[in-house]
């Protein structure tokens, strides 16, 4: 649900039976951007004995996926594409140096305002945003996956691979080329899931 208030635009996420998941989302939406995530700014928390609400202000700019399908649409891929790699690789490195993992980190969740002026990406949805205390590259790995196989548009593998050098600039050609492989294989297997439908 969402509310126009002058320039303000109000969402207001409800939640039946899980007062814990919201207590959890209201903490990140306060935490994040201490630790450099950028995230929905949190407005009110109201909680009844089976049901929460959360507001929070809207993210600038749009989804990812939207403004992947806009720039396939209007010729400017490339773009949209450095972008990623100068500014969303970063930032999911910024994410993932806190020890955090997303755990739902795709197009959809992702914000920006326009690609081609530079702004800082955001997270939303962060409910299930945890702290592993095992299997971190198994978790790495996952999440790198669900961000290129959430792509609405086909994602050239030296695109891939540029990004995965901007994400961790200091792995040789050895460690790149075996994260590569892992995150390929993770995206080949979320993508054989996907439901298809029609």
């Amino acid at each position: 649900m969402y509310a126009e208030i002058g320039s303000e635009t109000l969402y207001a996420k409800v939640y039946r039976g899980h007062a814990r998941t919201a207590a959890l989302e209201w903490r990140w939406l306060q935490m994040l951007p201490s630790l450099g995530i950028a995230t929905a700014q949190p407005v009110a928390w109201l909680a009844s004995q089976n049901k929460s609400l959360i507001v929070t202000l809207g993210v600038q700019g749009r989804s990812f996926d939207a403004w992947l399908v806009d720039a396939a649409a209007e010729g400017w891929l490339a773009e949209v594409f450095g972008y990623a790699c100068r500014e969303l690789a970063p930032f999911v490195r910024r994410l993932h140096d806190q020890g955090l993992i997303h755990r739902d980190l795709n197009c959809p969740h992702v914000f920006t305002t326009d690609p081609r002026s530079a702004g800082q990406p955001a997270v939303i949805d962060v409910e299930r945003m945890f702290r592993p205390r095992w299997l971190w590259r198994r978790w790495v790995v996952k999440e790198l996956a669900s961000l290129l196989a959430s792509s609405p548009v086909p994602v050239p593998i030296p695109v891939a691979l540029r990004f995965l050098r901007c994400y961790r600039p200091e792995l040789d050609a050895r460690q790149r080329r075996k994260l590569a492989r892992e995150v390929g294989r993770k995206v080949a297997r979320v993508l054989a899931h996907r439901p298809r439908f029609g």
